[in-house]
């Protein structure tokens, strides 16, 4: 009896979709063709398809979380990738005679006698999906070494004659070798979930290094004949204009890693040496925009919530460069956007992109500034906006002419704590009484990086250690406190990840007479103090206490607040 009649037989499919299948394929397909085709027509779907598929060849289900952790990462040496994307098969493990096998359609004789050949073991072939096939090769060959993608020095060199690095570089293919190299280094710093790549020119070389959170690693010396070829391949990706070499360039790159779609923002500055090159990945999958995995303590995170669903007013985030102001705002946007709410935000540049929500891109190259963009949108009838930040009287004025007018204005402020972000708007220009009538709250941030939870090591700490985290010696000398130590997980720099330490500071009605009365930051600090704020160094203490972070981590990053 064929296959086509037996799922018949089972209620599996109709007479009429058999006859359709039978009519497509014609005599003799394989079960695999078969339910390729009810797929393709909608009949079955893929759980479906390979459970069949199953039932009917006898061969075992891949079940992923079970068989990832058996790969041997050697097997994959023996069949790269693109042998791996054609013949849809990824070897997995070997057990005496036998080579386990994640594939499509274990009817592949190709295949199989491919793999006995290369492995001399018999292969067991592991059903599974198409879309799960394709996750699994993402997965298995983006734990492999880049060091394929590495040249070697001769490969270098042949990059040379500058005369002759543009045209090459244009019309070669994706094995020329700095095509493989600039490929190589993206891939490498996705992987290891880096922020920004840096390609920087020097008298004798071009220097390769990976911003990790917040820490800058070299990872690659370049030989100065390359240079040219980097840097024009680099601006080839992002469309700049290659032959401009005497002013700053701005561009995007897109590309597809291991199946996902990255990001990446590109900036080129001319030094003395040739131009440099940094690009800042923008990976939507290590971006979790979510309050609850800011690092918010409770009692703050209630806070935090409570000033982003106010009707009207402005709440500000303050801290330097680079530690988490945006991430934050988005994370709040995020949480209240609904249908019902119209958000509208200008950001100088447009980082991610949230859906439902209308982001603007400043260009001051155009006129358009944050202020003239935000009367914009003030016309566009926005219930909410979000306001990049904060640089001059002009936009602080709009801003508060907009919360007066009942809209919620989100924006940030670069100023190190949050009492100081009250004496910022006084030195701008704006009356104190407007700051107490409109702002409803200011959330200072900084990032501190985490405690690899694998190799931290236990240790107790100093009193003089102590003391600096504003802890009392006698009282927490017997507290077990956590030290980076490194591992292969954490690449030996003992942190993996960031977390966030937040000065929240709602406005209250001591902090509204105070500011009206033209307080200073010491003494809006004591009144905030008074009614329960923390200071950054206490947050980061409450999370060193916890083991999240280590005292020497917050001690570094509060020590300008103290």
């Amino acid at each position: 009896m064929s296959f086509i009649l037996r799922l018949q037989e089972a209620n599996e499919i109709t007479s009429e979709e058999a006859q359709a299948v039978l009519l497509e394929l014609g005599e003799q397909p394989t079960p695999y063709d078969v339910l390729t085709e009810l797929l393709h027509q909608e009949i079955i779907t893929p759980q479906k398809q390979v459970r069949l598929l199953s039932e009917e060849s006898g061969f075992p289900l891949f079940e992923q979380k079970k068989e990832i952790e058996k790969l041997d990462e050697t097997l994959l040496e023996l069949f790269p990738i693109h042998l791996s994307r054609k013949m849809r098969a990824v070897p997995l493990y070997q057990e005496d005679d036998t080579l386990f096998v994640a594939v499509e359609s274990p009817y592949n004789l190709v295949l199989m006698n491919q793999l006995y050949m290369l492995y001399g073991a018999s292969p067991q072939p592991l059903l599974t999906t198409s879309t799960l096939l394709d996750e699994l090769i993402n997965q298995a060959y983006s734990r492999l070494s880049s060091d394929e993608n590495q040249l070697k020095e001769d490969e270098f060199q042949d990059m040379a004659d500058e005369s002759t690095t543009i045209p090459d570089l244009i019309d070669s293919n994706d094995e020329a070798p700095i095509i493989r190299f600039v490929n190589g280094m993206i891939a490498k710093a996705v992987k290891d979930k880096v922020s920004d790549i840096h390609f920087e020119s020097f008298a004798d070389e071009v220097v390769v290094r990976f911003r990790k959170d917040g820490k800058l690693y070299p990872v690659q010396s370049v030989p100065k004949a390359a240079q040219s070829g980097l840097i024009t391949r680099v601006k080839i990706m992002s469309r700049l204009n290659i032959s401009e070499k005497r002013l700053p360039q701005d561009g995007n790159i897109a590309v597809k890693i291991a199946g996902n779609d990255v990001d990446f923002r590109v900036s080129t500055l001319p030094s003395v040496h040739g131009e440099s090159v940094v690009l800042r990945i923008l990976d939507k999958r290590s971006q979790v925009l979510s309050l609850d995995n800011s690092g918010f303590l409770q009692k703050d995170l209630i806070a935090m919530r409570k000033l982003i669903r106010k009707k009207h007013g402005i709440l500000l985030v303050t801290g330097p460069t680079g530690s988490g102001k945006t991430t934050t705002l988005y994370s709040a946007l995020t949480e209240i956007n609904s249908p019902d709410v119209k958000i509208i935000t200008e950001e100088d540049p447009v980082e991610y992109q949230l859906k439902g929500i209308n982001q603007v891109h400043i260009n001051s190259k155009i006129g358009l500034t944050f202020a003239s963009g935000l009367r914009s949108i003030l016309r566009q009838d926005p219930d909410i906006i979000m306001i990049g930040e904060i640089r001059d009287k002009e936009t602080a004025d709009i801003a508060i002419n907009a919360s007066l007018t009942g809209h919620l204005v989100f924006s940030t402020l670069h100023t190190n704590d949050a009492p100081t972000a009250f004496t910022r708007l006084i030195d701008m220009g704006i009356e104190p009484f407007l700051i107490s009538s409109t702002v409803i709250g200011i959330l200072a941030q900084r990032l501190v990086r985490k405690l690899c939870p694998v190799c931290r090591e236990k240790y107790y700490p100093d009193e003089l250690v102590l003391q600096e985290l504003g802890l009392d010696a006698q009282e927490y000398k017997n507290q077990p406190f956590y030290k980076p130590v490194g591992c292969e997980k954490c690449a030996n720099t003992g942190y993996i990840g960031r977390i966030g330490i937040f000065e929240m500071l709602p406005m209250d009605d001591a902090i509204r007479k105070a500011v009206i009365a033209h307080a200073d930051a010491s003494e809006i600090r004591k009144v905030a103090a008074g009614n329960g704020m923390l200071s950054l160094r206490e947050d980061g203490a409450l999370k060193a206490i916890k083991g999240l972070t280590s005292p020497e981590e917050v001690l570094i990053k509060t020590q300008e607040d103290t």
